[in-house]
């Protein structure tokens, strides 16, 4: 649990106004194969339906349902639910259907407050995963109306997204090793001493030409560590953030403080992206938590539980799982 992110600092990454959790991808929604699959659980709702998205974030699935009940004229009442200070209402010129979306901030997916057997349909999109397992589960039950169904979209650790969040910590990683935040800030250090002084010692100036030759070699070791990657993204944002302000053209366009202020968002931007990345290693679930939802969601009164791979883009991305309640079900 000590990789996992706290409601905090969930805050602050739903703070920087993405609609999903992934860094720079679907900018404009799941799509594909993944909103397919959404869209056919959304067709066999009722009209008037109630809609509970666990763990919505921003509220990228709960929108997904917006969008499918004004399209197919639904009228869908939809909760999105999250233990986060999540910042959907900053979104809502780019969606304006977020606005018709009940968003309860700071609250548990265990203990929603909701009442008893009022929703048809609890979703979530990478979300579930994040929570505790078994209480989940009974809030699942709970929350759910006789005839109702839950589905989600959990990591897998041997998805494709979970091999990218390792290459990403592998990047970052060797990042790190590279102390060439370090170096530069070092070097920084010394351009604000010689513009405030006007002047260098000779062993500054020594130190400063020791430093200038620390980052090139570690900026080129670092480019033909990028060069053997398949997709060197992190490395390469993160040496050419370095390097453009050592660009000779910058030097009068940038300041030593505005340098130095640069490396420092650098480094805590590489900190909350290292972090985000074993969060989502340590949240995705292993074949036998599966089993194990199943067996819950079974002893709960779910009948026949589903567990199946879902591909994007030709690749494994994920797995589902399907669980619905018969109608003749109590609720708990």
């Amino acid at each position: 649990m000590a990789e996992r992110l706290d409601a905090r600092q969930w805050g602050d990454w739903w703070n920087k106004h993405s609609l999903t959790s992934f860094h720079g991808h679907f900018q404009n929604n799941y799509d594909g194969s993944l909103k397919q699959f959404w869209e056919e659980r959304f067709a066999n709702l009722p009209d008037n339906a109630a809609i509970v998205d666990l763990a919505t974030g921003n509220g990228a699935l709960a929108l997904l349902a917006a969008e499918y009940s004004r399209e197919h004229d639904k009228s869908f009442r939809i909760t999105g639910i999250d233990y986060a200070n999540i910042q959907p209402e900053a979104l809502q010129q780019r969606h304006p259907l977020l606005e018709e979306i009940r968003f309860l901030v700071n609250t548990s997916m265990e203990a929603t407050g909701l009442a008893s057997a009022s929703q048809d349909l609890i979703m979530s999109q990478f979300g579930f995963e994040y929570g505790d397992m078994p209480a989940a589960s009974r809030e699942v039950r709970r929350l759910l109306k006789p005839g109702g169904c839950f589905h989600a979209m959990i990591h897998h650790e041997n998805s494709a997204i979970l091999a990218q969040a390792r290459e990403a910590l592998a990047q970052i990683k060797r990042c790190d090793k590279s102390a060439v935040a370090e170096t530069a800030t070092a070097l920084v250090k010394l351009q604000q001493r010689l513009a405030r002084e006007g002047k260098l010692s000779a062993a500054e100036q020594q130190h400063a030409k020791q430093l200038h030759q620390a980052l090139s070699h570690s900026l080129e070791k670092l480019r033909r560590y990028a060069q053997q990657l398949k997709d060197p993204s992190h490395v390469r944002m993160f040496t050419q953030s370095i390097m453009l302000l050592f660009d000779r053209r910058n030097a009068r366009s940038i300041t030593p403080e505005q340098r130095l202020q640069t490396i420092q968002r650098l480094m805590a931007e590489n900190q909350s992206y290292k972090q985000r990345m074993k969060d989502l290693r340590s949240a995705a679930y292993s074949p036998a938590d599966f089993r194990k939802l199943e067996k819950n969601l079974k002893q709960l009164g779910f009948s026949e539980p589903s567990v199946q791979p879902q591909e994007y883009a030709g690749q494994h991305f994920c797995h589902t799982i399907s669980a619905c309640l018969n109608n003749s079900d109590l609720p708990l």
